[in-house]
């Protein structure tokens, strides 16, 4: 009875179930799992008749009979029991195949949400997991060997959103001897005892020689992981309090001044903390403060885990470093036009959610008043363009000729004269005429060869708002 005694500790301490809760079990039918499952069993019955228990069991074909043999052994225990079963099969290998996974994590992804899938579909509400403190020390050890920093060797919570580890106080040992005592059935998967495989061999080489060097060395072990884990909560909240107060948020903008990294000696870890929520690594942080001691400007940073040679998805972010700040914004680089046929008086046009064109034509007389802050809009000589017009990003190539100069210009050095940052060339629209004439940098100039003139008829006005 210790067991489940220390077990309820667990759970009132982590207020881990309470009453009226939908619990879905991961019932593997291995010892783990089935100690957790009479556990919840006789705790979910104590609590109220409103808490409902469901198993849901995965099987990923992997071992051949050995895997329908698991899934047999917890359906028959389910039905034992009275409580509803949710049995999925996955072609694992396909699955890690496609998606260039190891079988492991390819494991993970799949059932992880199939849990996410059951839990919208049923309004289950916890996924009670059977990690326990020695899962815990090895994948301590996994992080710690693949290079993590404190928050890869935190290690698991007790409950992490909505789901729990009531079992992650015991070890292996606790739950096998349990099993054995009240006469729990479970099933053995052969590969936990291959060290083929990362997670085996330190389970099976490493642990123990800690257990040879120190009397109690896993809970010593647990004990340290714990301390990373309230040091690493701590770490968390102080860096989340600096970057509120340096980061600068507008819509999908947002830029830290580079004199917060590099006026800091902290400064790459800092940067890191920060850029590493938008997919960048520590490696792309450090080539980001480097440009900034360089005093390089312009350059140009994706995610990680993004494939370079795919940069044009509207949801895909950017980094950019310039010689002030660095931003990091959407990329907007998708295809977006929008076509300006024949026009009536006044129509318009929303380009964003902060950007309205309107459109109107009339004739010049003695009280014309030329238009002259580009920012308010634009006015053409009707009879010099062709329409339809469009308006769409530019690109790289475009050119135009500038109000005021003798010769055409590309886009990309007329945004380097006025210091343009990579955010703001990635927002630039151009409005062009049905031959390709680029009219309009929308807000900053027109082309020279569509101005007014005193042989001007007709005025097309645009006015941006």
């Amino acid at each position: 009875m210790i067991m489940l005694t220390e077990f309820k500790k667990y759970i009132e301490k982590h207020n881990l179930i309470e009453k009226g809760d939908k619990i879905l079990l991961a019932l593997s039918g291995g010892v783990d799992s089935m100690v957790l499952a009479k556990l919840l069993l006789a705790v979910s019955r104590q609590l109220s008749a409103n808490s409902q228990l469901f198993f849901a069991h995965c099987n990923f074909h992997l071992r051949g009979e050995d895997s329908n043999r698991d899934e047999r052994f917890v359906t028959e225990f389910a039905k034992e029991n009275g409580i509803e079963l949710f049995v999925k099969h996955f072609d694992t290998e396909a699955y890690a195949k496609e998606n260039s996974l190891s079988i492991e994590m390819a494991a993970r992804e799949l059932r992880y949400s199939w849990f996410e899938e059951l839990k919208n579909i049923h309004n289950i509400n916890k996924v009670a997991l059977a990690h326990h403190g020695d899962d815990q020390i090895e994948t301590f050890f996994i992080n710690f060997l693949r290079g993590s920093g404190i928050k890869g060797l935190k290690g698991m919570k007790a409950q992490n959103g909505f789901y729990i580890r009531p079992l992650l106080w015991s070890n292996r040992n606790q739950i096998e001897t349990y099993a054995k005592e009240n006469g729990i059935q479970w099933v053995e998967d052969y590969t936990n005892n291959e060290t083929i495989y990362l997670r085996n061999k330190i389970r099976h080489q490493i642990i123990p020689l800690f257990d040879e060097l120190k009397d109690n060395a896993r809970q010593s072990l647990n004990f340290s992981i714990n301390c990373l884990s309230s040091e690493n909560d701590l770490y968390r909240s102080l860096i989340d309090e600096k970057l509120s107060d340096i980061e600068f948020v507008k819509d999908d903008y947002r830029y830290i001044e580079n004199r917060h990294f590099i006026q800091n000696e902290n400064g790459k870890q800092l940067l890191f903390e920060w850029v590493r929520r938008f997919g960048f690594n520590y490696e792309q942080a450090e080539s980001m403060i480097e440009a900034m001691r360089l005093g390089k400007s312009g350059v140009v940073f994706y995610p990680s885990s993004i494939d370079n040679r795919q940069q044009t998805t509207d949801n895909r972010l950017i980094a950019s470093v310039q010689k002030d700040k660095i931003e990091i914004f959407k990329n907007n680089d998708k295809e977006e036009n929008f076509q300006i046929f024949r026009f009536s008086d006044s129509q318009i046009l929303k380009l964003s959610d902060s950007q309205i064109l309107r459109f109107s034509d009339f004739v010049k007389d003695e009280n014309f008043k030329l238009m002259r802050d580009p920012s308010l809009g634009a006015q053409f000589d009707i009879d010099k363009i062709n329409f339809p017009l469009t308006i769409r990003h530019w690109k790289k190539g475009d050119k135009f000729k500038p109000l005021g100069m003798k010769g055409s210009k590309l886009l990309s050095d007329f945004f380097n004269d006025l210091g343009f940052t990579e955010y703001q060339k990635q927002n630039v629209r151009i409005m062009e005429d049905a031959n390709g004439l680029i009219l309009w940098v929308v807000g900053y100039r027109i082309n020279d060869k569509v101005k007014i003139s005193d042989s001007t008829k007709v005025i097309f006005q645009c006015t941006l708002k």
